[in-house]
């Protein structure tokens, strides 16, 4: 389908009302070492699929800044039964924790992130948190 949206000068995306994949979606895929221990020394997630390793219940990540739709998935692949801390950007949220908290992501498990604004993030499956 035509994007019908008006792009603007060279400072917007285009829009489309709908869109039909053909072929597969693809994500970007990476590996990301856990660091640090609190959220400003935690290691960079990217937008697409995220392999978390090195979890000890004190190291972390975090995600990019929300934007409207944007999905990271992660995936806590530590070897030591450990709790992975994901954080989001600054002034951001997860879930109900309040900005800036870190949640815990037990060992061992996947969740996928999707920013419903400029601030928050909910995890699928949401969990209670």
């Amino acid at each position: 389908m035509p994007n019908t949206k008006a792009v603007g000068v060279a400072y917007s995306d285009p829009e489309f009302e709908s869109v039909t994949l053909t072929g597969g979606l693809y994500l970007s895929s990476s590996t990301v070492a856990a660091t640090g221990s609190v959220q400003a020394d935690a290691a960079a997630l990217s937008a697409g699929f995220n392999l978390a390793t090195g979890a000890d219940a004190t190291k972390g990540v975090i995600l990019p800044e929300a934007v409207a739709g944007l999905v990271v998935i992660v995936k806590n692949a530590d070897a030591a039964n450990a709790v992975l801390k994901v954080y989001p950007a600054t002034g951001d949220a997860i879930n109900a924790i309040a900005a800036n908290g870190s949640y815990n992501m037990a060992a061992k498990t996947c969740m996928m992130l999707v920013a419903y604004d400029s601030t928050t993030w909910y995890t699928l499956p949401l969990l209670a948190s």
